[in-house]
C-alpha cells in the first residue's frame, strides 16, 4: 500500500505524523511526505521520504497579514481585538454559535488562514504528485486541505490526523444544522465556495469529506474529544520530539518536586513572541521549594533581569524524556505539549492564548480535573503561583492525569492501527 501524509508545513505538526507514519512503513507500506519545503528538513531528520512541494510558505508571516475585510451579520471589533477574537473558532458555547457567528467565522478561516495556508499552486502540485504517484492512502493534517484535494482527485481513500481538538468538525456540525432550516437559496457554504472550484476540474464534487476527511484519526484521549457526529478512529499519542540526547543532570532523581515550564515552538514559528509574560512566569515560581526546569531560548532570556536559583535554563530538552520526572508543567497550551503531559499523566497548568485549540483545549483538561488554566493575557505571578502550589498539593489532579494517562494506554498504538487503515483504505479508495 501506497500512502501519503501531508502535514502543515510546521515542525509539531510533522513530529505528530513521524510515529504513524513510521508504523506503516515498518509494516512494509511505501510512505511518502509530501509538504512545503520549510520542513524538509525535520522530514528528512524523522528518517522518512520528503517530497518539497511548492514554494516556502513562511507560516508565520501568512498568519499575520492583513485583517480580512468585515463579515456581513459581525458584530464590530471591540478595540485592541483582531478578528481571530472576534470569529474564534474555538467557540464552543451553543449558544454563541449563531448562523452569523459560525458562518462569518468559517469565512474567514477559508477565505483568510485556509487559503493563505494552502496556495492553489501547492495544490495543483500536489495533486499533480498524487496522479504520479498514485497513493492508496492520504493522511492530511486537519490544517492542509490540499492533501484531501489531491486524495479525492486521484481516488485515493484519505483521513485527517488531528492536531489538537476537532474545531472545524464541532463548527461544521453547527453550520450544516443552521443551514438545513434556511430556504435553500440562502444556504451558503464558505468551505464549498472554496473547494468546491479546486474539485471541479479533476471531475470531484464538493463534499463533507473534503473538509472532514472519510475518517478521523484521533491522537487524543477520548474524554477530550468534542462531541461531533463524524466516524474517528482513536491512535495513542507517541510523543516525537525529534533528534535528542538525554542530558546528564536528568539522569538522577529530582530531590525537590520538578516542575517543567515551556512555552514551545509554536508562537515563536508562527506568530513570532510569546503571550504569556516569560518573567512573571519565573517570578511565580521563584519562591517555591521546588525545582524548574524551564526551556527558554536566547530571546526569551533576554527579558529577564535574573534567572531564579531554583530554575534550571535549558535551550531544549524533550518533552517525552522530562516529563516523567516532573510533579507538575506550566505551559502554554501547545497541542504537542498537551498531549504529552496528558500521555505521561502529569499535571498541568496552562496560559494559553487564543491560537487555534489551546484555549478550549486548556479548558477540557481544567474540566476533566488534570490541570487549571488562565489566559495568557489575563494572568499574574501570585495567580499562578497559586494555581502550582493546588496542582502540586491536591492529589485529586495526579489522580484524574493519571486516569487520563490510563485511557491513553488503553488506546490502540500506531502499530495496531496498521490493519484498520487498510481495510478502511480497501473500503474507501475509489476506482480509477
Amino acid at each position: 500500500m501506497r500512502v501519503l501524509f501531508t502535514p502543515f508545513p510546521a515542525t509539531t505538526h510533522v513530529y505528530t505524523q513521524v510515529p504513524l507514519a513510521w508504523a506503516l512503513r515498518a509494516a512494509g507500506h511505501d510512505v511518502r511526505v509530501a509538504t512545503q519545503p520549510d520542513v524538509a528538513d525535520d522530514i528528512l531528520g524523522a528518517g522518512l521520504t520528503a517530497v518539497p512541494i511548492g514554494e516556502v510558505l513562511d507560516v508565520g508571516a501568512k498568519m499575520n497579514q492583513d485583517e480580512p475585510e468585515p463579515v456581513d451579520g459581525a458584530e464590530p471589533e471591540p478595540e485592541g481585538e483582531s478578528w481571530l477574537d472576534v470569529l474564534d473558532i474555538g467557540e464552543l458555547r451553543p449558544e454563541k454559535l449563531t448562523y452569523d457567528y459560525v458562518h462569518g467565522t468559517l469565512t474567514a478561516w477559508s477565505h483568510v488562514v485556509h487559503q493563505a495556508t494552502n496556495p492553489r499552486p501547492v495544490i495543483a502540485e500536489l495533486v499533480d504528485f498524487a496522479r504520479e504517484w498514485q497513493p492508496d492512502l492520504v493522511i492530511w493534517d486537519t490544517m492542509y486541505y490540499a492533501g484531501a484535494v489531491a486524495a479525492m482527485a486521484t481516488g485515493a481513500a484519505h483521513a485527517r490526523l488531528l492536531f489538537g481538538l476537532d474545531l472545524m468538525g464541532w463548527m461544521r456540525g453547527h453550520y450544516r444544522a443552521l443551514m438545513s432550516e434556511r430556504p435553500p437559496a440562502l444556504r451558503e457554504d464558505p468551505m464549498e465556495e472554496w473547494l468546491g472550484p479546486l474539485l471541479a476540474p479533476h471531475g470531484r464534487h464538493f463534499g463533507e469529506e473534503a473538509v472532514l476527511g472519510q475518517w478521523t484519526i484521533d491522537p487524543l484521549p477520548t474524554a477530550m474529544r468534542l462531541p461531533v457526529d463524524h466516524p474517528y478512529v482513536p491512535m495513542r499519542y507517541v510523543p516525537y520530539n525529534g533528534a535528542s540526547t538525554l542530558p546528564d543532570w536528568l539522569r538522577e532523581p529530582p530531590r525537590r518536586p520538578r516542575v517543567c515550564l515551556t512555552l514551545g515552538r509554536s508562537f515563536r514559528e508562527i506568530v513570532g513572541a510569546d503571550r504569556a509574560s516569560v518573567p512573571a512566569l519565573l517570578d511565580a515560581v521563584s519562591d517555591l521549594d521546588v525545582e524548574v526546569v524551564a526551556t527558554l531560548n536566547a530571546d526569551q532570556l533576554a527579558e529577564l533581569p535574573s534567572v531564579p536559583g531554583n530554575v534550571r535554563v535549558v535551550d531544549f530538552v524533550p518533552l517525552d524524556i522530562l516529563l516523567p520526572s516532573c510533579a507538575a508543567i506550566i505551559h502554554h497550551g501547545g497541542s504537542g505539549t498537551v498531549a504529552t503531559a496528558l500521555a505521561h499523566g502529569v499535571p498541568q497548568i496552562m496560559v494559553p492564548a487564543r491560537m487555534w485549540c489551546n484555549i478550549p483545549k486548556a479548558r477540557r483538561v481544567a474540566e476533566l480535573g488534570a490541570g487549571l488554566y488562565r489566559q495568557a493575557e489575563d494572568f499574574s505571578a501570585a495567580e499562578l503561583r497559586t494555581m502550582l502550589v493546588r496542582v502540586l498539593d491536591e492529589p485529586s489532579f495526579g489522580r484524574s492525569a493519571a486516569a487520563l494517562r490510563a485511557q491513553s494506554l488503553a488506546t490502540p498504538l500506531p502499530a495496531d492501527l496498521v490493519p484498520v487503515l487498510e481495510r478502511l483504505t480497501a473500503a474507501h479508495r475509489r476506482p480509477r
